[in-house]
């Protein structure tokens, strides 16, 4: 009779190696970000290296926190102004001036239009607002060079649309609760809710930046949108979408990127968590995307710190495809020792602490991708159609930490120009 073979030792070692991976990802996440505190104008130290470029400066309007000198004040509930540079008709305030207007009151169907010289700096001051409109968007900008919607401190504000627009300023505009043709700007220590049952929930056609402020979006399409450009500092936000939850969508060069400095995201959506047309900047922060399509995409990613935590059905982070030429700095140095392809499409990984659980490819790269520092964790696809890793050209490593498990059916590892050790699965 065979002797029955005893499978205790390899059992042992598994669990062996289980448990030293269990304390290799508490310490990668329980340690402390070393990334700097403050305002950058670029998106890399001088230990960095760089692809691209991003300055970003808040003017003092911008960073200004709290107003006490108000041109008009407004009763929403009984629909009332005093003051100058505001008018209300047909449930309408129409403000036609630069100045601080300052908005308190409950109010079931009524607007805020902002239609200003295309000089004028208007904010508008929330405290305690709760204002729907059965028949657009909630607050539109039509005109003005600056618009701040400065949320009150310890006031929280809701700000509720209709499931369907009746009234239109041009095309099929507004298609958000908060709708701007202008810049546009959020700041102030209060809180705001938008329920955005039509379509988005906070738009700007040009550049959109929230500061230093609290803000939860659920939204039927995209949760926040930024054109040109969505710039986010210091910001505690949460958004549920039922497609992007941020976004930024204009193709053409040096616009279309989200640039985070610091603050908190929570995000659930059912497409791309983060997406940036062209480039997506990670300054610091915490972000948490507990459900998404894929989690961060754009044709250049550059991670510099932060706690990223990412679930997707799909890809992880994408580095995707699209037009080269929108792309700025000379990767030519990152290509792979066997191939002669020159791409611009990069993730680079500079630190911060990222763990990726992906049923498609945990990170995609449709080009190359350098990581120099950080702590990377990749729970990777079961389908043999993925990987952990995925990318076309070149995964050159010379510093920080990466764990990637997953299946093996296409499987890659760091290129062999890496200078560093990593742990596969």
């Amino acid at each position: 009779m065979e002797k029955k073979k005893d499978y205790s030792f390899y059992v042992l070692i598994i669990l062996l190696l289980v448990v030293v991976l269990g304390i290799i990802l508490y310490v990668a996440f329980k340690k402390d970000d070393s990334s700097s505190e403050g305002t950058r104008s670029s998106q890399s130290s001088e230990s960095s290296t760089t692809l691209q470029e991003v300055t970003v400066k808040y003017s003092e309007e911008e960073l200004q926190q709290d107003y006490s000198n108000y041109s008009a004040k407004i009763d929403l509930s009984k629909l009332s102004s005093s003051g100058s540079g505001v008018s209300i008709a047909d449930n309408i305030i129409t403000i036609t001036e630069d100045g601080v207007y300052y908005f308190t009151g409950t109010n079931s169907d009524a607007n805020i239009v902002v239609n200003a010289p295309d000089s004028a700096l208007v904010v508008i001051v929330l405290d305690n607002v709760d204002l729907t409109c059965k028949t657009t968007a909630v607050i539109t900008g039509v005109e003005a060079d600056n618009i701040i919607i400065n949320l009150k401190a310890g006031s929280e504000n809701v700000l509720t649309d209709s499931s369907k627009y009746t009234v239109f300023i041009e095309d099929d505009e507004p298609d958000g609760t908060i709708f701007s043709k202008t810049d546009l700007v959020i700041n102030g220590t209060g809180k705001l809710t938008v329920n955005a049952n039509y379509q988005d929930g906070i738009v700007s056609k040009d550049d959109l930046k929230i500061i230093d402020t609290q803000i939860i979006v659920n939204a039927t399409d995209d949760g926040i949108r930024g054109k040109d450009s969505l710039i986010l500092k210091d910001a505690n936000i949460t958004v549920v979408a039922e497609e992007d939850g941020l976004k930024s969508t204009n193709e053409d060069e040096g616009k279309g990127y989200i640039y985070i400095d610091g603050g908190t995201y929570e995000i659930s959506c059912g497409d791309d968590g983060i997406h940036g047309e062209n480039s997506l900047f990670i300054i610091d922060g915490t972000i948490n995307i507990t459900k998404s399509y894929e989690g961060l995409e754009a044709q250049y990613i550059q991670i510099d710190g932060g706690q990223i935590s990412v679930v997707a059905s799909d890809d992880g982070i994408n580095v995707n495809g699209g037009n080269d030429t929108m792309m700025m700095g000379n990767p030519s140095q990152y290509k792979t020792q066997d191939t002669t392809e020159n791409t611009t499409r990069v993730l680079v990984i500079n630190g911060g602490n990222i763990f990726v659980n992906a049923s498609g490819d945990g990170l995609d790269s449709n080009g190359s991708i350098l990581m120099t520092g950080g702590t990377v964790v990749v729970s990777g696809p079961t389908n043999s159609r993925n990987g952990p890793l995925d990318y076309d050209y070149n995964f050159q490593m010379t510093g920080g930490s990466i764990i990637y498990y997953g299946s093996s059916g296409m499987w890659q590892d760091p290129s062999s120009n890496s200078t560093t050790n990593t742990i596969s699965f």
